[in-house]
């Protein structure tokens, strides 16, 4: 995990990944690199089950592990679908 990846979001259920590339697999999860020319979104459900869509504001990198998500503030917006 890069250190720009500071904040976290509680993920119990991974539903698409639209134009992320796998970059390396970590211990803790999957970095994934985020190029804003495909398009990109995470969508995925939180803790309490409601469904979020991730878009992101530029390139950057964001880690998938089984329970969250690791992404900088900076570089998403977080919205529910």
């Amino acid at each position: 995990m890069s250190d720009s990846e500071s904040n976290s979001i509680a993920c119990s259920l991974l539903i698409d990944l639209k134009g992320c590339q796998e970059l390396k697999k970590l211990k803790q999860g999957i970095q994934y690199s985020i190029d804003l020319a495909k398009e990109p979104s995470i969508v995925f459900k939180d803790s309490v089950g409601n469904k979020k869509e991730m878009k992101f504001k530029q390139n950057c990198t964001v880690t998938v592990t089984n329970e969250k998500i690791l992404y900088n503030r900076d570089d998403v917006i977080i919205k529910s679908v």
